[in-house]
């Protein structure tokens, strides 16, 4: 009887074991990613050597530039972009290592990351024939790009922040990354992120699990398991950097601040912060919304974005008056 246990539970704990050692291979080639995610709007530009990814839609004089957050692509704005493109020159741009954008060779970590995606976002103004914009940041995104803003770069028209990284890092890193983290994180994940896992992810900074697009997922899911990605994102969950929040006193353009109440990552009393510390800013706070309300509510998202946008920007473009959403906090 008593081999009989032991021989059970061998197996019990064997075939775990097993299993993980046998699982299925999630890593794909750069030109895999490209087959399976490009679009007809996909398109390419040079920056250090290598060769990074961003969508363009619209035309016209004025141009919004979107970035998306820690593990996003260009993916995350498909929606609104799409809907902004009627009256604006729409562009949405992968990060280094995320999305279909090359993972940097170089050796960086900590302030040299971010100082990489830095000079990353203010060089593709100019790869891209950007002479003027208005920058729309979300979680990652929205750090980079106030951090942008506070120079007073002048190309930098207007800012929108969509439930921004900033304040509280230590709490919002564990929000983010808590389920990679962890001594053994590079051996579990050598085999990429499972599409299980991407998908629970998804859920998660989603408020409304029926809004969850499992076909964008799934493209998300081979994004982010692109070769040396998931190892560019350990390190920088690794990385004590810490945003200088003092910065945000020097924004000097017309700046909205849109939060999901029901965010996961980023609290949503962070909106109120970021309020009170940019000049000439506003908030408006999504009900029943989660971490990325350009997904969750695009039409509304637009409808906001244009009314912030009639009201800094009056003599630049006309719009319908019944396409106007404008918020009373405004």
């Amino acid at each position: 009887m008593k081999k009989i246990l032991l021989g059970i539970l061998a197996l019990v704990l064997l075939v775990p074991i097993a299993i993980f050692f046998l699982r299925k291979d999630n890593v794909v080639s750069m030109e895999e990613a490209k087959d399976l995610c490009e679009t007809k709007n996909s398109h390419y530009f040079e920056f250090n050597g290598l060769e990074y990814h961003y969508t363009e839609q619209g035309s016209g004089e004025e141009c919004i530039l979107m970035v998306h957050g820690f593990g996003g692509s260009h993916k995350n704005f498909e929606l609104v972009s799409e809907l902004l493109s009627d009256s604006f020159r729409v562009i949405c741009i992968d990060l280094p290592a995320f999305g279909l954008s090359s993972v940097p060779q170089e050796n960086v970590l900590g302030e040299e990351m971010f100082a990489l995606y830095r000079k990353f976002i203010a060089s593709s103004l100019d790869k891209l024939n950007i002479s003027s914009c208005h920058l729309v940041g979300n979680s990652l995104g929205g750090w980079i790009s106030w951090d942008l803003a506070s120079s007073q770069d002048p190309r930098i028209k207007s800012l929108t922040l969509l439930n921004s990284a900033g304040y509280g890092m230590d709490r919002v890193k564990s929000n983010a990354s808590s389920w990679m983290t962890g001594p053994f994180a590079k051996f579990l994940f050598k085999k990429g992120v499972p599409y299980r896992m991407t998908l629970s992810n998804a859920r998660r900074v989603l408020w409304d699990d029926t809004k969850v697009n499992e076909e964008k997922v799934r493209l998300n899911y081979y994004m982010m398991n692109k070769e040396g990605t998931f190892d560019w994102m350990l390190n920088m969950v690794a990385s004590a950097v810490i945003p200088d929040t003092t910065l945000l006193l020097s924004v000097n353009c017309p700046s909205l601040i849109i939060w999901g109440d029901q965010d996961e990552v980023v609290p949503a009393e962070h909106a109120a912060s970021f309020e009170r510390d940019i000049p000439n800013s506003a908030k408006i706070i999504y009900e029943n919304c989660g971490h990325v309300p350009q997904i969750e509510y695009p039409e509304r998202f637009v409808a906001d974005w244009k009314a912030f946008y009639h009201q800094n920007f009056p003599k630049e473009v006309v719009l319908e008056a019944d396409s106007l959403l404008i918020p009373q906090s405004l």
